[in-house]
């Protein structure tokens, strides 16, 4: 009896200490994930970190059809507040890292013209992320509308369904792209991503002006599943430290 009790003891700690968190985190964080999965496992070794990525109006509603995330790590402010409201999150949102939109381009597009060139005949096809679910596709749109070039270009524009997507169809097909800027920072794109060439800014990407598009401030909420979930919490924490702000400001982001 006593032997049964001691490794009930050991199984029960074990179980305490392997833990699991299930985060739901939108496209444009997908460069920086693999940083912060090697940083988190450092200070948390036998936690294991499952990490689901796509365009957060679709993870959002995943969410609330029963997907068993611990974690959203939304695009914007407004579809992890919206959780909260709707009573799917144990708190209001917090934001852990504001974004920014790159213009990019593979084809040898003369970027350094701005938004204007998007109206040039050469330039046949415009890849965004879908603006109905994916937040840097409504900042993209957002963007033309200030410049006034949407009118003449919306006959172009190709919807992707995330923002991942949308640099995928920039680097197989698209003229140009409207992407996350932390693409450009990823060890992958910055040493031969561009036709088996570094990608450079001015070159191959540009950053759209801040003041075209509305702030891209992402939120993050702990889902009810995990009220419980010590693990989820220390990886909550985790993003918001500052070892975490630095991994994501590594990739471009601001706070």
């Amino acid at each position: 009896m006593k032997l049964k009790a001691v490794l009930l003891g050991i199984l029960t700690a074990g179980a305490l200490t392997a833990g699991e968190v299930s985060v739901a985190a939108a496209a444009n964080t997908t460069y920086a994930f693999d940083e912060i999965k090697a940083e988190f496992a450092k200070l948390y070794p036998q936690t294991t970190l499952n990490v689901s990525l796509g365009a957060s109006g679709a993870l959002s509603t995943q969410i609330k059809n029963g997907a068993p995330f611990d974690i959203f790590m939304a695009a914007d402010m407004k579809f992890a507040d919206d959780l909260h409201k709707e009573g799917f999150a144990t708190a209001p949102a917090k934001t852990y890292a504001k974004g920014k939109v790159a213009m990019f381009s593979v084809r040898g597009v003369d970027l350094s013209k701005g938004l204007e060139i998007l109206k040039d005949p050469s330039v046949k096809t415009i890849s965004i992320a879908n603006p109905k679910t994916a937040p840097y596709g409504t900042a993209s749109v957002q963007a033309f509308q200030k410049a006034r070039v949407y009118d003449e270009i919306k006959g172009k524009i190709v919807e992707a369904k995330s923002i991942g997507e949308a640099l995928s169809q920039a680097l197989k097909a698209s003229d140009v792209g409207f992407i996350a800027a932390s693409a450009m920072y990823a060890p992958k794109m910055a040493k031969d991503g561009c036709n088996g060439k570094p990608c450079k800014e001015g070159e191959n990407f540009v950053l759209v002006g801040t003041d075209l598009y509305e702030p891209i401030a992402q939120g993050m909420v702990v889902l009810n599943r995990a009220k419980d979930n010590a693990e989820a919490k220390a990886f909550y924490d985790f993003i918001l430290s500052d070892k975490g702000r630095a991994i994501f400001a590594k990739y471009g982001y601001e706070f």
